[in-house]
């Protein structure tokens, strides 16, 4: 009878102590991604939390033959940047639309850094929300997965300890 029982107790927890290896797998790919995420908007993301405000002018833009490396053509953008509270004027690169000047743009990483035209609060909110959902989905889950299996845990010694006191 005793044998039987302790079957019986191997059987009811049939799940892993710690989270299944596809959640830990999930929390890398999540936090993986989220950086990447994260990495590729860092400029216009910077600017749309903290930028520095303030309007563009005398703006240019070139466009480069790069077919020679197959790579096609760029275009890169420039103007002068002043800042609202302000300071001088200084030339920086400039990302964004600049048909209409002055235009409004915020800075980031002062003088040497890229003035973004209007950028939106959907710059900051795109990859920040992204990239709370990619990492922190698999995060959930897995805090779930180990609440229940501790839950689970808890709950059969005291199953396992009822016959033997009894007894």
């Amino acid at each position: 009878m005793g044998m039987s029982e302790g079957g019986d107790v191997l059987e009811g927890q049939p799940e892993q102590v710690g989270p299944a290896p596809w959640l830990a797998l999930a929390c890398l790919v999540g936090l993986l991604l989220a950086y990447v995420v994260l990495t590729n908007f860092t400029g216009e993301l910077r600017t749309a939390l903290w930028g520095e405000p303030g309007t563009v002018t005398e703006a240019d833009c070139r466009t480069y033959d790069n077919t020679v490396a197959n790579a096609g053509t760029s275009t890169s953008c420039s103007g002068a940047f002043t800042p609202d509270d302000g300071g001088a004027s200084f030339n920086v690169p400039v990302e964004g639309d600049i048909d209409a000047q002055p235009v409004r743009a915020w800075l980031v990483d002062g003088t040497s850094g890229t003035a973004y035209v209007s950028p939106t609060w959907w710059a900051g909110a795109l990859p920040v929300g992204l990239s709370l959902l990619l990492a922190g989905l698999p995060a959930a889950v897995t805090v779930k997965h180990v609440r229940r299996v501790r839950a689970q845990r808890r709950r059969d010694p005291l199953y396992g300890s009822d016959p033997e006191s009894s007894a």
